[in-house]
């Protein structure tokens, strides 16, 4: 990355951080790793977000045409926030419904939190002139308790907030947050991280 790139991008991370990530790192759009076995995970076994929002699969654009997009881009904004919760299993069998439920409960506010800090680093990349600036976010929408019923016929009630999940157009969030030199913890009693992907120019 140039100079010119380092200041350029160094602005949006300071913006990210004020808005309350944790992290905000520049990596090379060639690092986001694009992976269809992310995608299946949507659906086996089946998750309790598939085809219950217009961000997440069946009604999110396909792998192949996000690919396409993503292959446009140079480079992206990597942001994290921390959530004050862990991942261990709280199930004492088969995670049921209610574990399900108290979960998203918990998480709810740092996922609106990396909401913000996602749509906050893309409205001022925007403003710096990089017009196709696109934030994605991590799991499903969280700005409604519930999604419009009739989605053929009913429009979403944030169309200017709501972003893509990341697993939903396929991208090994894990993996990709390895080759920028961050974690996440899957099942542990550390803090659970939630990322975000904003593509830059």
């Amino acid at each position: 990355m140039g100079e010119k790139e380092e200041e350029r991008f160094g602005e949006l991370c300071e913006i990210a951080l004020k808005e309350g990530a944790k992290i905000a790192k520049v990596i090379p759009a060639s690092k986001v790793v694009i992976d269809e076995r992310v995608r299946l995970k949507c659906e086996v076994p089946r998750c309790s977000a598939y085809n219950h929002y217009f961000t997440c699969p069946p009604r999110t654009m396909s792998i192949e045409t996000f690919s396409r997009m993503l292959s446009l881009y140079k480079w992206c904004l990597l942001v994290q926030v921390e959530a004050d919760v862990d991942s261990s299993n709280k199930a004492e069998g088969r995670i049921d419904s209610s574990v399900i439920e108290n979960a998203q409960r918990l998480h709810r506010p740092f996922r609106l939190k990396l909401l913000s800090v996602v749509e906050a680093v893309e409205a001022a990349a925007f403003k710096k002139g990089m017009r196709f600036a696109t934030g994605l976010t991590g799991g499903s929408c969280v700005l409604c308790e519930k999604c419009v019923e009739d989605k053929s016929l009913d429009a979403c009630r944030f169309p200017f907030r709501a972003r893509p999940a990341m697993e939903g157009v396929g991208i090994d969030v894990f993996q990709t947050t390895q080759n920028a030199g961050l974690a996440i913890h899957l099942s542990s009693s550390k803090d659970v991280i939630w990322t975000g992907l904003i593509l830059l120019e």
